[in-house]
């Protein structure tokens, strides 16, 4: 039985992981239709057995029932270098071509005894996908040089620019009731992502391989991966989609402490995770990227009998993680260089994305308009997890938007069941640099539209 359970686990992730979302950095704003249509706002406020995602001691409050959702994720993402600025005629500037993603969600809760719940939710957790039209960096490169509009350097791998990241959790929960007010839940989150990148053999001299094998070449003046009979890392770029699991722990609180006010805390450790070992001279620790940790605080205030108005709090710890929060490269006279302290790309202080932790506010109000019909709305901000001196490597991971907008409702045409509908719109968002570490402007922009909608069975 457990072989069995860890196949379908296992089958679950690998089918969750296969979408991509970027809303609060590269975690999704929302897990299941219902919280989608709360901007996240979950974690004193548990709609359904999505609820571990946010807060597990929810689980024993929203009954026996399944939960199945999609969404259809749209991000719209832009590139740019401003090579006017040293004599092209015109600016390097592309599109992501893929816009349309596929995510869905499960969970099941039951009874096991007055006190204790059972359940398990399966969700994207998040991720990042970027295909643009041109390859930006070949480009700017090439205008160095003096190269036409929309020329290359001749670099090898450097054809189609970005990259594919998408991690899905299982997170099996058992949530134990002390008593009618108070709740404490705990989640084993089972994880699994997968990670593709395409073009980034320009930074060839930033691996360990490229850099050690060849020292005249990578010197400032050289010529790189360009120079004859240069040995360029297998590591770094165009490998395919690779697979890394991993496992961590979430915890939670929730309690009744007036009449119209309940509290809900939650906080979830690192998911450690396996390397990404086809591309360890891309990510520090030799391909490392794990989960970072989060913290989160709700509070509902039953503001009259049929509305709910909640509040909800998290931080999220992308510092903590190497590959996602060392610095990139930094400008100098002879172009992108390693900052000091930061190591080559793979080694254990090596180039990152320089993402900072950010802190998530969410409103939402929850509006029983009868016994068949609920409406939600949500509000979130976000500050940036990006420096503007980190725009160089982050074209490829453009995680810039802050305001998010959500709606939804539940129509339930009889007790058993319940059909959910949400629309979230995260609007555009703009971050540049007059001097990039290309030594010349650079800009990233996006914004996301996502529509869900799903199923319920109660029991």
């Amino acid at each position: 039985m457990l072989r069995k359970y860890k196949l379908y686990v296992s089958i679950l992730l690998i089918f969750m992981a296969q979408g991509t979302q970027a809303t609060t950095g590269y975690f999704a704003s929302g897990y299941g239709p219902k919280s989608t249509g709360m901007a996240g706002a979950t974690v004193a406020s548990p709609q359904d057995a999505l609820a571990a995602a946010s807060n597990p001691a929810g689980m024993a409050h929203v009954g026996e029932r399944i939960d199945l959702g999609i969404k259809l994720f749209s991000p719209h993402r832009e590139a740019s270098f401003g090579t006017t600025a040293i004599g092209s005629p015109v600016d390097v500037e592309s599109e992501s071509t893929r816009e349309y993603f596929l995510i869905p969600s499960f969970g099941i809760t039951r009874k096991i005894s007055d006190k204790l719940w059972a359940g398990l939710s399966v969700y994207g957790n998040g991720g990042m996908n970027t295909s643009y039209k041109t390859n930006v960096y070949d480009q700017a490169l090439a205008a160095f040089f003096g190269a036409p509009p929309g020329s290359g350097t001749g670099t090898p791998d450097t054809g189609t620019l970005g990259v594919d990241l998408a991690q899905a959790i299982a997170a099996p929960t058992l949530s134990f009731k002390i008593n009618d007010k108070h709740t404490v839940g705990v989640s084993v989150l089972l994880a699994a992502q997968q990670f593709k990148a395409r073009g980034l053999g320009n930074f060839q001299c930033f691996t360990p391989t490229g850099a050690n094998n060849n020292p005249a070449a990578c010197a400032p003046g050289g010529f790189g991966p360009l120079t004859p009979g240069f040995i360029p890392s297998t590591k770094l770029t165009d490998n395919g989609h690779e697979w890394s699991f991993g496992a961590g722990v979430r915890g939670g609180w929730l309690g009744q402490v007036t009449d119209r006010v309940r509290l809900g805390v939650s906080a979830a450790s690192k998911v450690y995770m396996t390397e990404f070992d086809d591309y360890r001279e891309l990510f520090a620790e030799q391909g490392g990227f794990d989960i970072p940790a989060t913290v989160s605080a709700g509070i509902n205030f039953q503001a009259t009998a049929e509305l709910e108005l909640i509040f909800d709090y998290e931080h999220i710890f992308y510092g903590d993680v190497d590959s996602i929060a060392n610095p990139g490269p930094v400008a100098s006279p002879f172009g992108p260089a390693i900052p000091a302290g930061t190591g080559l790309l793979g080694t254990d202080n090596g180039l990152g994305f320089g993402w900072e932790d950010i802190d998530v506010y969410r409103f939402a109000t929850v509006y029983q308009y009868n016994d068949k019909l609920i409406l939600r709305a949500g509000y979130s901000y976000n500050d940036s997890p990006i420096p503007d001196d980190q725009i160089l490597f982050n074209i490829i991971a453009p995680a810039v938007n802050k305001h998010h907008l959500t709606f939804g409702l539940t129509y339930a045409p009889h007790e058993n069941g319940e059909w959910n509908i949400a629309y979230m719109h995260a609007f555009e968002e703009k971050q540049d640099v007059d001097v990039s570490a290309f030594g010349i402007p650079a800009s990233i922009e996006m914004y996301q539209n996502a529509l869900e909608v799903g199923y319920s069975w109660k029991f």
